[in-house]
Formats: structure tokens, sequence, C-alpha cells
């Protein structure tokens, strides 16, 4: 199967609207736009990329991810949450990027605290729908919360953060063979759970 940039951004998006109960509040940012800024992370992509993370060369992905990065200027606030996370990705393999970042903390009118809060969220929903899109068992922690994908479709979270007691959909992946020239796609469901604790 081959899982687009795109749908595996519309997993980490689907995470992100549910997130927020008492325990874990939503973000300090406009919600509407944080939403739209996390289901967007990686548009410098476009919607049926053959850009394999891992195989692509390096010149190549950096070019992606600055045209990700680049300030579309019709929501600030999610210029700012792409931004982030492509900056975080980047590091200091461009300075620009890093030197951008105040102009467009100013035009979402977004501190860096609240922006950064904002951005272990993103960095959280990105990481679950990456391996979940590897379709393998894995886990991982981000932002002291543990989070395990069974390769099948099953995804937990510990504690878990969002509102409702589960979060289920679909994203569409491709069959690998013949993509992107023959697109067979595959509809694919997921769903969210808390973890089951021991007793």
């Amino acid at each position: 199967m081959v899982f687009p940039q795109a749908e595996h951004a519309r997993l980490a998006g689907a995470i992100a609207l549910a997130w927020g109960n008492e325990r874990f509040p939503r973000p300090a940012l406009p919600f509407d736009a944080f939403v739209r800024g996390v289901t967007l992370h990686d548009r410098g992509y476009g919607q049926l990329d053959a850009d394999g993370i891992g195989e692509v060369a390096p010149d190549r992905w950096l070019a992606i991810q600055r045209a990700g990065f680049a300030p579309r200027g019709e929501e600030p606030v999610v210029d700012l949450v792409v931004a982030l996370h492509v900056q975080r990705l980047v590091g200091d393999r461009d300075d620009g990027m890093t030197a951008a970042l105040p102009d467009l903390h100013r035009a979402a009118g977004v501190g860096e605290g609240d922006a950064a809060e904002a951005d272990r969220i993103t960095n959280l929903c990105d990481r679950v729908a990456f391996d979940f899109c590897v379709e393998e068992p894995a886990s991982g922690r981000v932002a002291g919360i543990e989070y395990t994908v069974d390769g099948h479709g099953g995804i937990t979270l510990d504690p878990w953060p969002l509102g409702p007691s589960s979060v289920g959909g679909i994203i569409l992946g491709y069959r690998a063979e013949g993509y992107p020239a023959e697109l067979e796609p595959v509809v694919v469901p997921f769903e969210a759970q808390p973890a089951v604790r021991a007793r």
C-alpha cells in the first residue's frame, strides 16, 4: 500500500479535531485554524506524491519542505502551524525558516509559548499518523503521551487526550504496484481508543 502524504495528514487532522478534555486543554489558538494547519502540515507534497520517506533525495526533500513552509497568506494561523512543523523537521538545514518564524508569529497573533504547545500536539498527531501508514505495529511517546498502532487500523493513546471516547474514520491508500501511474484505491479504516490498563 502507498499512502500519499495528504492522506497521512488527513489522519493527523482527525486526531487534532478531537483534541481536548478536562485533563488536556485545546491549544490557545483559533481551534478551526489549528486543525486545518495540522491537516495541511505536509502541504508541500501535493495530493498524490511519489516521494517516499527515506527514499527521496535530500535536495528534493528540502525543496518539498520549503514549499510547505512558505506562507500562503490566507490563514496566518495555518501558516504558523505548518511552518512550526516543517521547521522542527528541517532543523538547522535551512536557517531561513528559523529567521522567518517571528514574522509568522506576529501575523498569526500567537506567542511562542502557545505556538510551542500547539506544535507538541501537531507532532503527536503527525507521529501517530506516520506510524499508522507504515502498516506495522509501532509505538512511541510524544508530549507525555504514549501511543501504539497495531498495524491493522487500531490506535491507542495513553493518557487519553481526546474529547470523544473513541475516534474512527477512514483514509485512502493505493495499491503500491503501478502507483502513481495506476491508481487502485483502498479504503483503510482507523479507530483510536484509550489504552486498556492492566489491573
